[in-house]
């Protein structure tokens, strides 16, 4: 039922303005390594995976006065690593399951359960090792889609 111009009736385009098209482009995600907690869970983006030569296990260390959590790349040999990455051809980084870890952080941090928390990295070094920590001191929030009855 596609109407054809001559149809159509004609308006006039006095009093229109242009809409810039910039007003409308979603802001690229960051590409910074940035972490995200939720309460029975984590994960990390994938610019943290690049800052560490996309290695496939980490090994995660938390600092429980500072709210700082350390990503180590470790070997499959260390027995607390864990692996961060999914894919074969493009890998990329997954959200990791862990209640019993994060539960814990958000119980020893005194953090709201029913919201979640963002920061991002910088990478640093130690023993020889170039490491990301994450200072979750000064994260932002917001809150969960899913209700926590902690």
């Amino acid at each position: 039922m596609a109407q054809h111009l001559t149809e159509l009736p004609e308006i006039s385009m006095e009093g229109f303005q242009v809409v810039s098209g910039e007003l409308f482009v979603h802001p690229p995600a960051k590409k910074e390594a940035s972490c995200t907690i939720w309460y029975t869970s984590i994960s990390f983006s994938k610019a943290s995976l690049y800052a560490l030569n996309c290695c496939e296990r980490i090994r995660i260390e938390v600092n429980s006065k500072t709210k700082c959590i350390l990503l180590v790349p470790v070997t499959a040999k260390d027995k607390d690593g864990i692996r961060w990455v999914k894919g074969i051809k493009e890998t990329t980084t997954r959200k990791i399951e862990c209640k019993a870890f994060t539960s814990q952080l958000y119980k020893t941090w005194g953090l709201n359960p029913n919201m979640v928390y963002r920061t991002y990295g910088r990478i640093v070094a130690a023993n020889n090792k170039i490491m990301l920590l994450f200072d979750f001191s000064d994260s932002k929030s917001w809150r969960s889609k899913i209700e926590v009855k902690a």
